[in-house]
């Protein structure tokens, strides 16, 4: 694996699925400058609670190819095997696609950041385990918080 930032300023993302999973993958893009799509027949209700600026759709539907045409960044997070499936079939090689259910079927895997002051740290397994990698974040910001002090005296 590469490991890379990517900028999404004014690069079209679209999330497909409304659930948990989704909602986490669009807070971490929400404030990336991107537009985003998130298209699903239902929605998580942390999707519904806010006024989304109009950089932001949400696409009560299910989910049909002409919805990633344009995404340069494509997330699949539904519990539709199906769905996932022809959504990664559809996509373009030129098209990044992110399958939450199925690594093999993916071109990338997020990262955990750790954002410390100025510093940004990302911490992964290769798609392999969530919880190892929320284990490990989570002392590496500690020792941050105490490396920071040292630091500063």
């Amino acid at each position: 694996m590469y490991p890379i930032q990517l900028n999404l300023c004014k690069k079209h993302v679209v999330i497909v699925g409304g659930g948990k999973i989704a909602w986490r993958k669009f807070q971490a893009l929400i404030h990336e400058g991107c537009t985003i799509d998130v298209v699903s027949p239902e929605f998580h209700e942390s999707f519904m609670e806010t006024q989304w600026p109009e950089t932001v759709r949400l696409m009560q539907k299910p989910y049909e190819a002409k919805d990633i045409e344009t995404a340069v960044l494509v997330i699949v997070a539904t519990d539709d095997q199906d769905v996932n499936d022809r959504v990664v079939r559809d996509a373009r090689d030129t098209q990044w696609v992110n399958h939450t259910g199925d690594r093999a079927q993916s071109d990338f895997f997020n990262m955990l950041t750790i954002k410390h002051d100025d510093m940004m740290i990302s911490v992964g397994s290769s798609g392999q385990s969530i919880r190892k990698t929320q284990a490990y974040a989570k002392k590496l910001k500690a020792y941050l918080e105490t490396l920071e002090e040292d630091i500063h005296e």
